[in-house]
């Protein structure tokens, strides 16, 4: 009988190894029971998924050290439940140093993940692009652009796209120097005699439009349009990220 239980536990020691590591970030981590660890990962292939890293505090272990946020990593997860049981892990790259600002606005991007992303579902194009935003954070581009063209691609991804180079009501191409009024769930309008909405500069949805790289104003622009953008589909609960940033400030 012992010499049984040792095959079988040899053979499930080996499929464990074999398993595919996939590509991975840890969003969100939080103590469990004595020595785990409760996981919120953001997975190349499955989107957003909890986990539980069973005996990661434990003396003998080095996996708190490694599983952090904005560390690339390589793992794999097992169990049939909706809560997944992490049996393998290993850096995948260096880990990116965000310092100052820079940490904050990572965790602005996790708790965003966190908030919109439903479980399960994958957003394969969305780990490609927060990986890459990790990256230019890390290397010291600007925090602003960075944030304003990963909110544009998240909301795109979630189905929200946002309209940028056409008017709402008229279909007219957006012209940089025109003044326009942006209507959430619609679009932009050319500001009406009237209008009591919140005005933008065609410059400023184009460049977003296009990726290119926003000026002073246009950069005030676009952070108070994708705040209200992105407020509108989170609801009435603020960003924890938000409030951490400002009260600092």
């Amino acid at each position: 009988m012992r010499l049984l239980w040792s095959v079988w536990d040899t053979e499930r020691l080996s499929r464990e190894l074999m398993q595919e590591l996939i590509p991975a970030f840890v969003i969100h981590r939080r103590d469990y029971r004595n020595s785990s660890l409760l996981l919120e990962l953001f997975l190349a292939n499955q989107g957003r998924l909890p986990a539980i890293a069973r005996g990661a505090k434990s003396g003998r272990s080095s996996r708190a050290l490694l599983l952090q946020p904005f560390s690339p990593l390589a793992l794999s997860l097992g169990g049939r439940g909706e809560v997944k049981s992490l049996t393998g892990v290993e850096p995948d790259g260096r880990p990116y140093r965000l310092q100052g600002e820079t940490i904050y606005c990572g965790i602005y991007l996790n708790e965003l993940l966190m908030r919109l992303l439903q479980r399960g579902d994958p957003y394969p194009a969305l780990y490609v692009h927060y990986q890459h935003t990790l990256i230019r954070l890390a290397s010291g581009e600007s925090a602003g652009q960075c944030l304003r063209e990963f909110e544009i691609s998240l909301m795109r991804e979630l189905g929200y796209g946002l309209l940028l180079d056409r008017t709402a009501d008229t279909n007219e191409r957006i012209e940089a120097d025109r003044v326009y009024e942006y209507r959430l769930e619609q679009g932009p309008v050319r500001v009406p005699g009237g209008g009591s909405g919140e005005r933008i500069h065609g410059r400023t949805l184009l460049s977003l439009h296009r990726c290119e790289r926003l000026d002073e104003r246009s950069e005030l622009e676009a952070k108070r349009l994708m705040r209200r953008v992105i407020g509108y589909y989170l609801g009435d609960r603020p960003l924890k990220s938000r409030e951490l940033f400002q009260s600092l400030k």
